[in-house]
Parts: structure tokens; C-alpha cells; sequence
């Protein structure tokens, strides 16, 4: 990483900016194609692509559970030397445990939101969508986000969410690499084809685009099939928590 103070910085991956960027790349905000009361709408549709999508925040949405944050406070207090990547030791396993229930509702309202946006709509065949942004949440290692939410989406039925994708508005930092990333990380559902693999990586490529056209380039951009988050952090300050072992 270089001199910059990436734990000061955060780019554009909030809600306003996601309503820009769908409708700059073609696609629509459902809530104006809702007529009728209390339907628990999705956020985005992509009629090209049958896509529906339902963002979720996860600080609005801890918002509404402040007990989850004191939780989470209070579990750090206990282990002020712990690691949250370690979900083997004392402060990993209390993380997991406190998580677990408010991701699980979170991942259930969504999977709620697109289905019914699909019913409203007669969206039939379409495909859903679940994007989380962690929008500064910063005692969430994305290890930990990442298992955790795998780990729900495997253990029930979520039948309208066929992918899932994990993205953070503030910095992390890796082993292997040498400079601060902000992480586009998809998960999917067995029944997901090729086309929404495609799609979703367009629709990354294209994010990025938007975000360096707001943020400036960024000093460091690329595409894996796989990364290895066991031992990512997130950026805390101006010097790395990992050395870097890379070449």
C-alpha cells in the first residue's frame, strides 16, 4: 500500500450512487413499477438480462438491530487482542455466533423482496440477485462475511436468489497483494448458468468503471476466479496488519 491513509477513505458503493449506476448501465428501480401497496419490492430490474436485484447495507440494516452492534462492541472488548479472521478462537466464534441470526434475516428479506417483485411483475424465468455492501461496518472481516453467508445460503431454500455478491465500500488488504482492493466477491446457487456468471462479471467490469469515473483510477485492478480471504483484513490504519509476501 502506499502512503495514503486507505482506512480514511471509501468510494461510492452506497445506495444514491447504485440507483445512478443501474440506471447509467440500462437497468430500471422496480419501486416506480409497483402499483399496488405493501409489496415488499426488490430495488433494480435488468429486462435485457431477466436480473432482479435487491441491495442491501448492511450498516442500514444493523441500524434497525442496535443490539447486534453492542454485541459486536462488547465481544471485542472481551478479546482486545483477538483475531476476527480466526474463527477458531475465542473472538471468531463469538463473531460467528452474533451474525449469523441478523445476516440470516437479512439474506431471507431479500430472497422475500425479489420473489415478490417477480410475482408483481410476472417476471417469469428471471433470475435474482442478492447484492450486500458493507458500506464502512469495519469489525466484519470479509472472511468472516463471506463463510457466514455462504454458509446460510446453502443451509436453506433460497429459490429466488440465484446469486449472491459480496462488496465493500471501504479498503481491505490481503497477503498476496500488495495494494488496498475494494472486494467484488460473487457467490452462486448450483441452478445459476453461465449467462448469470457473465453477467454478474460485466456488471463488476462496469461498476469499476464507474466508480474510477467518481473516485480517479485506481492504482491497482484485476479479475480472479478465486482469492483467498482466510487471512484478509480490513484496512485499519496507514501501515499493513499483514506483511506483504508477495514478490
Amino acid at each position: 500500500m502506499s502512503d495514503k491513509d486507505y482506512s480514511q477513505m471509501r468510494s461510492v458503493a452506497d445506495e444514491p450512487h447504485w440507483q445512478e449506476f443501474v440506471k447509467r448501465t440500462g437497468g430500471e428501480l422496480v419501486a416506480p413499477l409497483i402499483t399496488r401497496q405493501k409489496v415488499q419490492n426488490a430495488d433494480f430490474l435488468f429486462r435485457h438480462d431477466r436480473v432482479v436485484i435487491e441491495l442491501k447495507v448492511l450498516e442500514t440494516e444493523f441500524l434497525d438491530a442496535p443490539s447486534v452492534v453492542s454485541k459486536i462492541e462488547a465481544a471485542f472488548d472481551r478479546n482486545p487482542n483477538g483475531d476476527p479472521n480466526d474463527l477458531t478462537a475465542p473472538l471468531g466464534r463469538e463473531l460467528l455466533k452474533i451474525l449469523r441470526a441478523p445476516l440470516q434475516r437479512i439474506i431471507k428479506k431479500a430472497n422475500r423482496q425479489i420473489r415478490e417483485t417477480k410475482q408483481e411483475l410476472g417476471l417469469v424465468g428471471w433470475r435474482g440477485i442478492i447484492v450486500m455492501v458493507n458500506d464502512g461496518f469495519r469489525a466484519l472481516a470479509p472472511d468472516l462475511v463471506m463463510r457466514l453467508c455462504s454458509d446460510i445460503l446453502a443451509g436453506e431454500r433460497y429459490s429466488s436468489a440465484d446469486a449472491f455478491i459480496y462488496q465493500t465500500n471501504h479498503y481491505i488488504e490481503v497477503p498476496g497483494n500488495p495494494y488496498a482492493l475494494l472486494l467484488w466477491a460473487p457467490l452462486y446457487a448450483e441452478k445459476s448458468g453461465q449467462d448469470l456468471v457473465e453477467f454478474v462479471n460485466d456488471l463488476g467490469r462496469q461498476w469499476r468503471k464507474y466508480a474510477e469515473d467518481a473516485d480517479g483510477p485506481f492504482d491497482h485492478s484485476e479479475e480472479r476466479e478465486f482469492m483467498d480471504l482466510s487471512r484478509s483484513a480490513v484496512v485499519a490504519g496507514p501501515t499493513r496488519r499483514w506483511k506483504y509476501e508477495g514478490d
